[in-house]
């Protein structure tokens, strides 16, 4: 019994907070990667008590420049106004946007929507296998936009102490992804990316993981890049 008296104090504990504060449901609906959007949340203040707000901030990436009033009084109307950074963002989101008050009690507001990535990879991860180093390793691999706009693609300067890249203008055939041919109507970049010589870990890790990334003329803000996974090939003993 005792037991079940303490969990229905939680229970109503947790409804009273939740009832601190309505917030309107902000639905950004497609955004492009790497666009910075302005956002706007209208909470209201249901409670009889004054709240003083020590901060805000986004649970995930890409919250930023957060604005929003230091202190909240019964039946208040207010907003919390912030920018979201998509440059590090792909497919679909649910962002819980933390509301904190000088006592560390959290409330939730809740932002969606989906950001769409303007370069399309025929492949994101690239599997190396066994590696050792001095090893050679290549891979094709095509790049387009879904909308049909030519690409200007290169090697980021971060990727380059590592990888090399050939490109080559094509036109591509996307109607079925997972059989892609050349001879298309799409306007596509081939890419050859190779392994120049990767630096060996400092720490034994055995797996690799690098991101590889490249910078669109077209789409600077973007953030176009693919993972390469493999493991270190152990010396035979």
């Amino acid at each position: 019994m005792l037991g079940l008296k303490k969990y229905a104090i939680l229970l109503l504990a947790v409804a009273s907070i939740a009832a601190t504060f309505e917030f309107e449901p902000v639905d950004l609906g497609v955004l492009q990667q790497g666009i910075k959007k302005k956002v706007e949340i209208k909470g209201k203040n249901v409670s009889s008590q004054t709240v003083e707000v020590e901060s805000v901030f986004n649970q995930m990436v890409g919250g930023e420049d957060f604005v929003y009033p230091q202190r909240i009084t019964p039946g208040q109307n207010f907003k919390i106004n912030f920018t979201l950074n998509t440059a590090y963002m792909e497919g679909d989101f649910s962002h819980n946007i933390i509301l904190v008050d000088t006592s560390g009690t959290p409330w939730i507001a809740k932002v969606r929507g989906s950001v769409e990535n303007p370069i399309v990879f025929s492949e994101r991860i690239l599997d190396l296998g066994f590696y050792k180093k001095g090893n050679k390793k290549t891979w094709t691999f095509y790049v387009w936009n879904p909308e049909n706009k030519p690409l200007k693609l290169k090697l980021a300067p971060a990727s380059q102490k590592e990888f090399k890249a050939e490109f080559s203008n094509v036109k591509l055939d996307v109607r079925d992804f997972e059989n892609l041919k050349e001879g298309g109507t799409t306007p596509a970049v081939k890419i050859n990316l190779s392994v120049t010589e990767l630096e060996v870990p400092k720490n034994n890790q055995k797996s690799i993981r690098k991101i590889v990334s490249f910078i669109c003329e077209n789409y600077p803000n973007a953030t176009p890049e693919l993972l390469v996974t493999g493991y270190w090939e152990q010396p035979s003993s």
